[in-house]
């Protein structure tokens, strides 16, 4: 009997030891926490990615502070409250909640782009809701930089979203990247989609991103034209003044023109808002959404 007890201890003494060398899952999400696997491109956590050209990252985890500190001045206006997110907590916006920042920073002075964020949203009806905004103080009706989702009422979940900016020096100052019709990303709505936007002075090239993927535009809204022959390039915003989110700069009231029946707040979540002064290359995107989907 003493030596059965023994051989069995010594048994799961070494079961043991072989389960603990053989449990490194590294599938999707599932990892030992503190050792998570790398990922594409040698990433391990999203602060790996580009960090020196990271100008703004709003976390939304329990506060609405700019975690770089360059955006702020930043206020609530109507219901806002933080709810479980992507990663930690995120912004809840309502029917007439937004905040707005009086100081924005090196966001006014972006010349190249990267806006990375998760929206958690249902359908609307009525209009657009805005979803960030750099505001223009100089009588214009668009802002200078900002996204918005256009209302849908059809029984489809594919989603119209639309990205604006300027460059106020150019022919073309207004330029719109609004992927329509049958390019709308599908399956948009009431669950966590990662949304990516960028610009690429270099290039004069914009893309668009959803779940870390490449998303196709339209024939010819990849090559911005600063007028009928010459590559857009560097972007310069005008009179930049505030930076919005969760609304239109029109939600400020004065100075700014009183907002359209259209024009609404944004109603859903919003998680990991992150302002990059490049484009990222569509491995660094892919791995934002990888990343900060699995909470690192």
């Amino acid at each position: 009997m003493k030596s059965y007890i023994k051989f069995s201890q010594v048994f799961v003494g070494v079961l043991l030891m072989y389960l603990a060398g053989c449990s490194k899952p590294e599938l999707d999400d599932d990892f030992t926490k503190g050792d998570p696997p790398p990922i594409a491109g040698g990433f391990v956590n999203s602060s790996e990615i580009s960090p020196a050209n990271l100008v703004a990252h709003f976390t939304f985890d329990g506060t609405i502070a700019d975690a770089k500190n360059g955006v702020s001045g930043g206020k609530t206006s109507g219901n806002t409250s933080f709810v479980p997110g992507i990663k930690g907590q995120a912004y809840q916006g309502s029917s007439n909640g937004f905040i707005a920042y009086e100081n924005p920073g090196p966001v006014a002075t972006l010349t190249s782009f990267t806006v990375s964020l998760w929206i958690n949203t249902a359908k609307h009806d009525g209009g657009a809701q805005g979803v960030f905004m750099l505001a223009k103080q100089d009588g214009s009706f668009w802002g200078n930089f900002f996204m918005m989702i256009e209302g849908n009422n059809s029984t489809d979940n594919k989603m119209l979203m639309k990205l604006h900016f300027e460059k106020n020096t150019a022919a073309n100052i207004e330029h719109w990247i609004e992927p329509g019709g049958d390019l709308r990303a599908d399956d948009m709505y009431n669950a966590w989609r990662h949304v990516a936007w960028t610009y690429d002075e270099t290039t004069s090239k914009a893309g668009w991103f959803v779940s870390g993927q490449k998303r196709p535009l339209a024939t010819g809204a990849e090559d911005r034209k600063a007028d009928a022959t010459n590559p857009l390039g560097a972007l310069n915003f005008k009179s930049a003044t505030r930076f919005i989110i969760g609304a239109f700069q029109n939600q400020l009231g004065a100075p700014f023109n009183a907002p359209e029946s259209w024009m609404l707040p944004y109603t859903g979540k919003l998680d990991e808002l992150r302002i990059y002064n490049k484009a990222l290359s569509a491995q660094e995107i892919s791995a934002l959404s990888i990343l900060e989907r699995q909470g690192r």
